[in-house]
């Protein structure tokens, strides 16, 4: 059911400045006096105000350190309002927003351990360690809006984030984000909604954060247009005229995650600053982390039987039910992490940090168990449903190694090892280091970060049963070596990177939907530049990504790939920035991966290359004080070159179509 936007946007709106407005009338902080007013307010004037300050930071290291992102207010790359496209510059994917999709830059594809299915989504579904807390001296509020046309096949998304400061200590916030798209294929229809609360306080000695996240994806399945040839020349037909495999094919996915980290800095150390300040901090801080996770997944088939008229269905066979398709599968995990962190102030000999830790993880699983039959006299057969769940525990311990203090030179290193349940044996080993130095009148580092890891397979890599799709294997724990270094210059705007990864007993996904695994070692090797231009008004920002894979059966990628944005910048009446401009997209041809909608996961295919076609955006980038505003052609050169332009395996991407958004950050 597409949603109506106007009545959520309009709804949203009213209830975020209705909420600003409110708390905008009381104190933020300070405590209240016996007159009634907060005593930091006290001699203030009506003229005197509070300047909007808002800070923002992540938490990393397994929740135990504080990186600090900016706000986004910039203008640079609005244009990117596709999400999967910040994540990476080469995807194969579905062509629709919202869609599944997997970068097609090996060392960025991710991986959610537990629950495999969710991997193609992930990118719609917030990870606790991607949630941002702030600390805001006045309320802050969000709101994006985006469209994009024709009408009767639009997408639509809105975004709203409030938050703001109970008192200097105390930060609360939420977000709500709606993402629709009608698409631009038959069966092709596809929703998320995001809900977001955190909380965050920061006392002298105990400081906690919690959040909560949830999550539900809606998105029919259309399968690909038909393989046969009927309708493959889309360049002559409507994109709705195209015959697609399914017209009453879902995926649904709805998740719950909630999550509590709490620390208590132990002990004093007085450290002297190089203006001969002393500053009082703590030897060594304890931590907790408790972690919940839903996740609920169905893959549903209505009217299965008008699909097997054919004599080449989509899936060739049925196992549970001729009738409908209802796969559904439930994962609940909960973790509980305690760690020590001895902060390397304290320690004035070695002049590093150790931190360590001891993890539990409870994961239970719900899912179709194989089907059995009774039989009666006559033979005929009725098939018993089982239903499967499953309850996995595991223990891990590990510790890290870290320098985070000083100008030039920061590092770290750790391992975690498996010592009880499902992944005992599984280790993994890492580092990283950054550097920075001068090079003449430039600045320039050095950086790597690396890991060797050895993982049990999942669940649902070694068994699943489903009304088309089932298989039971016994594969071998996965051992691979990953390894990325490069150098930075900022003052040049320039990096050049490269990496290597080494990978035996890798799972793959067969042409057939199935797992398979290959004892042999497989390698690929990357290297990257980016480069951003600057001539006069005129920008060009450059990212060039080269890969080589040892066997494309495996693990098949493009040789080449690049991004390119192009804009010129300039100030009009002195406070209307913009940039008009153009992005280039475009990947060499390769075997890209097909997607199987019973499971979400993109396979692996040998029939037919996909690439060696660019798809070009022109877009312009508006901001005036608070408010960023983009207008952008999608597709612009569709037809040029008269060639087929896939995203991944018989799925095209959209036609050239018309896009805005607005987004507009308020302070008060």
């Amino acid at each position: 059911m597409q949603l109506s936007f106007n009545k959520y946007l309009t709804a949203l709106l009213i209830s975020i400045f209705s909420l600003s407005f409110s708390v905008a009338q009381r104190p933020t902080g300070g405590s209240q006096s016996r007159g009634g007013a907060p005593e930091d307010q006290i001699g203030k004037t009506e003229g005197d105000f509070i300047r909007p300050d808002v800070r923002s930071w992540h938490l990393t290291n397994n929740f135990t350190f504080s990186d600090t992102v900016p706000v986004d207010t910039l203008s640079n790359g609005y244009q990117i309002y596709n999400q999967i496209f910040n994540k990476s510059i080469a995807q194969a994917w579905l062509g629709n927003m919202n869609s599944a999709n997997q970068s097609m830059i090996f060392h960025e594809q991710q991986q959610h351990y537990g629950h495999l299915f969710y991997n193609p989504f992930l990118t719609y579904i917030p990870q606790p360690h991607e949630l941002y807390f702030y600390d805001t001296k006045t309320p802050y509020v969000n709101v994006t809006y985006h469209f994009g046309g024709p009408k009767r096949r639009s997408e639509e998304a809105i975004s709203a984030t409030y938050t703001q400061n109970v008192n200097k200590r105390l930060n609360v916030g939420i977000q709500y984000q709606l993402n629709s798209s009608i698409g631009q294929y038959q069966g092709q229809k596809a929703e998320n909604q995001n809900f977001k609360f955190w909380t965050s306080y920061n006392g002298n000695r105990y400081n906690a954060h919690a959040g909560l996240i949830y999550t539900d994806i809606d998105n029919q399945e259309n399968g690909g247009i038909n393989p046969l040839g009927e309708g493959r020349d889309f360049q002559e037909l409507e994109p709705d005229e195209i015959p697609v495999q399914f017209q009453t094919a879902y995926n649904q996915i709805t998740s719950y995650q909630f999550f509590y980290n709490h620390s208590l800095s132990i002990g004093n150390i007085n450290v002297k600053g190089k203006d001969s300040t002393t500053t009082e901090l703590p030897v060594s801080t304890v931590y907790h982390t408790i972690k919940f996770d839903q996740g609920k997944r169905l893959h549903k088939i209505d009217d299965l039987p008008n699909y097997y008229i054919t004599d080449t269905p989509f899936y060739p066979n049925i196992y549970r039910d001729s009738l409908q398709t209802r796969d559904s599968t439930l994962y609940n995990n909960l973790s509980n992490t305690f760690q020590i962190k001895f902060n390397e102030e304290a320690n004035s000999l070695l002049k590093f940090g150790l931190r360590a830790y001891i993890i539990n993880d409870i994961s239970f699983y719900k899912f179709p168990g194989q089907t059995s039959w009774n039989y009666d006299e006559n033979g005929g057969g009725i098939p018993n449903y089982q239903t499967r769940d499953t309850t996995l525990v595991t223990s891990a311990i590990g510790g890290q190694i870290f320098k985070n203090l000083g100008n030039n030179f920061w590092w770290n290193a750790g391992a975690q090892l498996y010592f009880q349940g499902y992944r005992a044996g599984d280790s993994e080993i890492t580092g990283s280091l950054n550097s920075r130095f001068r090079i003449r009148k430039d600045t320039a580092g050095f950086f790597a970060h690396g890991g060797i890891y050895f993982r049990q397979p999942e669940l649902f890599e070694n068994q699943y049963f489903s009304n088309h799709l089932q298989w039971s294997r016994d594969f071998n724990q996965v051992k691979s070596i990953k390894v990325q270094g490069g150098i930075r210059i900022p003052t040049r705007r320039l990096e050049l990177s490269g990496g290597v990864n080494l990978i035996t007993e890798h799972i793959y996904w067969q042409n057939n939907g199935l797992p398979g695994q290959t004892s042999s070692v497989l390698q690929v090797l990357n290297g990257r530049l980016k480069k951003h231009f600057i001539l006069g008004r005129v920008h060009s920002i450059n990212d060039v990504v080269v890969q080589y894979t040892s066997d494309d059966k495996y693990i098949p990628l493009p040789l080449l790939a690049l991004y390119n944005s192009t804009y010129y910048e300039n100030t009009l009446f002195k406070v209307l920035h913009f940039q008009l401009g153009f992005d280039i997209r475009y990947n060499t041809s390769y075997y890209a991966p097909m997607y199987m909608p019973a499971t979400g996961m993109f396979v692996n295919q040998q029939l037919e290359k996909v690439g060696n076609y660019p798809f070009v955006d022109a877009f312009v980038n508006l901001q005036l004080k608070r408010a960023r505003i983009y207008v952008k052609f999608d597709h612009l050169n569709q037809g040029f070159p008269n060639e087929p332009y896939y995203t991944t395996y018989l799925y095209p991407g959209n036609p050239r179509n018309l896009k805005f958004g607005v987004s507009w950050n308020f302070y008060d």
